[in-house]
């Protein structure tokens, strides 16, 4: 049976094409570069037929492949790193480095398919607390603040509620959610990273379209 699913902005603008279907693909610009070693397609939305033909909504899709990143090429995880944050940056608004910044680890710790987000949360320096209350050692730190909301069948409350009142407690500029997609291609599985300026729908994998 074949699976279709798939999160990858990438991998429906591959299918698209490889079924001939490129009438469907205006309003889609697709652009391939290598940063770092690790190559990276920047796949942009700019129309409703394109929002249409791959089912997400206008903007930009990144997607970086890590396969060199297990090959252990030559500083693999130093130009992992400035790769992704290079990118990363790119799509973070222009605030300057005093503007707090929430970042969100979506999903259920207890199924391991989705325990990326809050797994991710155990490897960030979080450092809101820590500027504000030695803003002249911390200086030129951004504030960084982190929340897991769990899933809605463990606390009741939905993923927007909870990043909602967040971000009026911290007075966050951006939030950088953290989550799990799927991926058609198994080579792409635990080597690829999507980033995105059009947010996240919680529960869209298993059919459960949320705010």
């Amino acid at each position: 049976m074949r699976i279709t699913r798939t999160d990858l902005a990438l991998e429906t603008v591959e299918d698209l094409r490889c079924g001939g279907d490129i009438s469907r693909l205006d309003g889609v610009a697709v652009a391939e570069y290598t940063r770092q070693g690790y190559g990276v397609t920047d796949v942009r939305v700019t129309g409703p037929q394109g929002a249409e033909a791959l089912g997400k909504p206008e903007g930009r899709y990144l997607t970086i492949d890590l396969r060199p990143y297990f090959r252990r090429e030559e500083q693999f995880f130093r130009r992992a790193v400035e790769c992704l944050a290079c990118e990363l940056r790119s799509l973070l608004p222009e605030t300057g480095e005093d503007c707090p910044v929430l970042v969100a680890g979506l999903g259920n710790r207890g199924m391991t398919a989705d325990a990326v987000g809050p797994l991710a949360l155990e490897s960030l320096l979080v450092t809101r607390h820590m500027v504000r209350a030695l803003p002249r050692q911390f200086r030129g730190f951004t504030p960084v603040s982190a929340l897991a909301p769990g899933v809605l069948a463990a606390t009741g409350m939905e993923t927007l509620e909870l990043l909602r009142g967040a971000v009026q407690a911290t007075g966050s500029a951006a939030v950088i959610a953290i989550d799990a997609l799927a991926a058609r291609c198994r080579d792409r599985l635990c080597a690829t990273v999507q980033l995105g300026d059009t947010g996240l729908i919680p529960g869209s994998g298993v059919g459960n379209h949320r705010r």
